[in-house]
């Protein structure tokens, strides 16, 4: 899990570093550009009819700008919500509550228990699965520890039960 961190961070800081170094150049490009286009304004409609017309063309994609990143802000707030609403629903303890209120509770509960056990089945073995070869050792160990014990017990009892 850490080496899995550790990976992302680093393919993050390749990709930050990759994209300013590309956005030097970029911007570069982007000022001779601007440079360009505003002495063609100034050639072609007067200096101070030039200078507007490139302000104008800066106030518009601004506004563009804008009002995409608010398009996109709602979306992704609708978004946030609408998942959230969907864990409230799929919430056990919501389901509890509703089996709760019913008119119904014992075979409201019986009804909850039998749907959520395959699930929850599903899950522990999953879980118990993967955690089996890392804890293997200590289960062995466990496991020796009890096999001495009794035999220890035995012996000192000399087999006799109580």
């Amino acid at each position: 899990m850490i080496k899995r961190a550790e990976n992302a961070v680093g393919a993050t800081i390749t990709r930050l570093s990759g994209n300013a170094m590309a956005a030097v150049p970029l911007l570069l490009a982007f000022g001779f550009a601007l440079a360009a286009a505003a002495y063609w304004a100034n050639e072609e409609l007067g200096p101070l009819f030039g200078n507007l017309a490139i302000a104008g063309v800066f106030l518009v994609v601004a506004l563009l700008v804008y009002a995409y990143a608010r398009r996109r802000e709602a979306a992704q707030q609708a978004r946030a919500s609408a998942e959230l609403a969907a864990l409230t629903e799929a919430s056990p303890m919501t389901a509890i509550t509703r089996a709760l209120q019913s008119s119904n509770v014992s075979q409201a509960l019986y009804d909850l228990a039998r749907n959520a056990a395959p699930t929850a089945a599903k899950t522990a073995a999953v879980s118990a699965l993967r955690a089996a070869p890392r804890n293997l050792p200590l289960l062995l160990g466990a496991g020796l520890g009890l096999m001495v014990a009794s035999r220890l017990v035995d012996a000192w009892t000399n087999g006799r039960r109580h």
